[in-house]
């Protein structure tokens, strides 16, 4: 009987508090997105390359996409609320913060145009674990996780590695090897655990 309490309390709370997971593909789907409400928490986003974005997940600044204004595209200042943005603008971050940590706080979905079945992109809210709120540059709203990555704005450590990386690696590998810096069993170590994602990658 405790064990049945236990399993209808969790699925209650999932069910209340919007703990769902959501996936890149499931983001376009209209038949998917419909069952969302703007500014709804989701527990976890997975990525077009399969890694997992979730509350307490490790994600670093990246730079700026325009380099001469050093303003961040999807990078605002503070918490935002993005179906008050009309009323008041939120204020885009400035400056380059390459290489800072931040960690997730939570997730939320907003539709991308005024449509129920409207394509969702989901908005991370982030804080830098060594700032202290009274200097205003804690916390920080990135407005659209995938093109946030995708533009270079914010970098994902955990992302699994695209075919370029490793073909990238291998060749450098293989100048190691023929420098006489990696032996031949460390060389063709590397090459096996590349040439998965190598060939798997078209």
């Amino acid at each position: 009987m405790k064990k049945i309490i236990i399993i209808i309390t969790l699925l209650l709370g999932n069910v209340a508090f919007g703990q769902r997971t959501l996936t890149s593909d499931q983001a376009i789907d209209p038949n998917i997105t419909r069952e969302y409400k703007n500014g709804e928490k989701i527990a976890e986003f997975i990525l077009k390359d399969g890694t997992t974005i979730k509350e307490g997940s490790k994600l670093v600044m990246g730079k700026p996409r325009n380099p001469l204004t050093l303003v961040y595209d999807y990078v605002y200042v503070g918490y935002v609320n993005l179906i008050s943005e009309m009323i008041s603008p939120s204020v885009k971050l400035t400056g380059n913060y390459d290489g800072l940590p931040v960690t997730v706080e939570y997730l939320k979905v907003y539709k991308r145009k005024l449509s129920k079945s409207s394509e969702i992109q989901v908005s991370a809210f982030v804080y830098n674990p060594s700032q202290t709120s009274l200097t205003g540059d804690k916390y920080r709203t990135i407005t659209d996780l995938e093109l946030g990555i995708s533009g270079g704005e914010i970098v994902n450590p955990n992302a699994a590695m695209t075919r370029e990386q490793a073909i990238v690696k291998l060749k450098e590998s293989k100048d190691l090897l023929d420098l006489g810096l990696l032996t031949q069993e460390e060389y063709d170590k590397i090459k096996s655990e590349l040439t998965p994602i190598i060939m798997n990658n078209k």
